[in-house]
């Protein structure tokens, strides 16, 4: 798909191509505006009524891109292959660490406020606070 140059502008209709706390996929909006500088994240009103902020380009596609997205996407599984992400490209901070490789157990993440929020980090909280009696 696109690469990192690939921005969303403001007022740009948009489809979330995964879930987020609240909003399914495949649901409509419109990009409010665009935050950061070398690490951008969209605050998008979707049609449901929700409002979402801090998301990743990558769970992005433009309404025009959407049935091609969805499309490759199914070519990629069907072909065992990873689906493709828009606007991500090599390099540009799509890269992630397993829950493995960070030491945390699998499927005990947590989405606080739309957000995942680790594994590994609720563990390190849960032990820090029982450290200092809380």
């Amino acid at each position: 798909m696109a690469g990192e140059t690939d921005l969303l502008g403001r007022r740009e209709r948009v489809v979330l191509a995964e879930p987020l706390a609240g909003v399914a996929e495949g649901t409509p909006g419109e990009v409010m505006l665009q935050t950061g500088m070398r690490w951008l994240r969209y605050w998008v009103r979707f049609d449901s009524g929700a409002e979402r902020g801090s998301i990743n380009r990558s769970k992005l596609v433009r309404e025009s891109e959407w049935e091609d997205f969805l499309i490759e996407r199914a070519e990629a599984a069907a072909a065992g292959e990873a689906p493709a992400e828009p606007g991500v490209g090599p390099g540009n901070g799509a890269e992630t660490a397993t829950p493995a490789e960070l030491g945390a157990d699998a499927g005990a993440d947590a989405v606080v406020n739309g957000a995942t929020v680790p594994a590994h980090l609720l563990a390190r909280s849960a032990s820090a606070r029982q450290r200092l009696g809380g």
